[in-house]
């Protein structure tokens, strides 16, 4: 008998399944009221010391105190659709980082942001800021619950 060499794939060129989707692109942002105190203290900063730095998200997603949690969920779960919670567990390692990606473009001025696996899901906590405040937000994401059509 003949042994063949088989080739083991390395994990480099193998893709999981089912696959995280890209991050979806968020809405464009009207100029936040709210945020103007900010906006003007950031750019002062910049055109005193004339270096460019990465400031907060003005541009895109929902304001710090308008952040659309359905919405927001319906994306996250869109996202897991395919995952059970075994599948979840295994792949959290590259899940949680798309989640916090997902947030870090559609939610504006994040303060604090915790992403816990639960027993039957995901907790998602966020506290948000403005000119006049703080805010706080939190929901579920549950894998493998098939989004609601119905919704707008």
């Amino acid at each position: 008998m003949v042994k063949r060499h088989v080739a083991k794939a390395s994990s480099d060129n193998v893709v999981a399944f089912p696959p995280l989707p890209r991050v979806p692109r968020p809405p464009d942002a009207a100029s936040d009221p709210r945020q103007a105190r900010a906006r003007h203290v950031i750019g002062e900063l910049q055109s005193s010391t004339g270096a460019p730095f990465a400031g907060p998200n003005f541009a895109t997603g929902f304001w710090a105190s308008a952040v659309d949690l359905g919405r927001l969920q319906d994306i996250l779960e869109r996202g897991l659709r395919r995952f059970d919670l075994a599948s979840l567990e295994r792949r959290w390692p590259e899940v949680e980082p798309w989640m916090y990606d997902v947030l870090r473009g559609w939610v504006q001025r994040r303060k604090v942001v915790r992403i816990e696996r639960r027993e039957l899901g995901v907790r998602v906590e966020l506290t948000t800021q403005d000119d006049r405040g703080y805010y706080d937000y939190a929901f579920d994401v549950f894998p493998g619950r098939a989004a609601d059509r119905r919704a707008p």
